[in-house]
């Protein structure tokens, strides 16, 4: 594996804040763009899986159709990798918060994300994420 430049690095660690502040701030749009049209999304030991743009726009639209009060996702000790292909291993942890509105949150996740990176055009996508939860108050509906 070769090393990624610090622009790179910079653009790959600016992906994972926009697919949090998406997600959390309720931009569907945004959310589904930090995939690659045929972007998956899997969750364990959920089973969930979710394969394509369109997909992944409309379970950002449920999932926030469901919360009540605010959510926030931190990661923390994200690391990059470059692979021969030119693709990117990403991998950090999650700690997600839900809160009600004025008041502190409470954890609601944590896990790990092992994530597959690509060059998309201009962009650096998201062409595979997979999260595997430790804990979680997340619940498939």
């Amino acid at each position: 594996m070769s090393e990624l430049s610090a622009q790179e690095a910079f653009e790959i660690g600016s992906l994972y804040s926009r697919y949090n502040l998406c997600s959390d701030l309720g931009d569907p749009d945004g959310y589904a763009d930090c995939f690659t049209e045929d972007g998956v999304l899997e969750l364990m030991p959920h089973e969930l899986r979710i394969a394509g743009r369109a997909a992944l726009h409309e379970h950002k639209v449920r999932d926030l159709a469901t919360r009540q009060g605010y959510r926030r996702h931190w990661n923390g000790n994200l690391l990059l990798e470059r692979r021969d292909d030119g693709s990117v291993r990403g991998r950090c942890y999650l700690m997600a918060f839900n809160g009600p509105s004025g008041e502190l949150p409470a954890i609601g996740d944590c896990g790990v994300y092992e994530d597959d990176i690509v060059r998309d055009g201009a962009s650096w996508r998201f062409r595979r994420r997979q999260l595997t939860m430790d804990a979680s108050t997340w619940t498939r509906k």
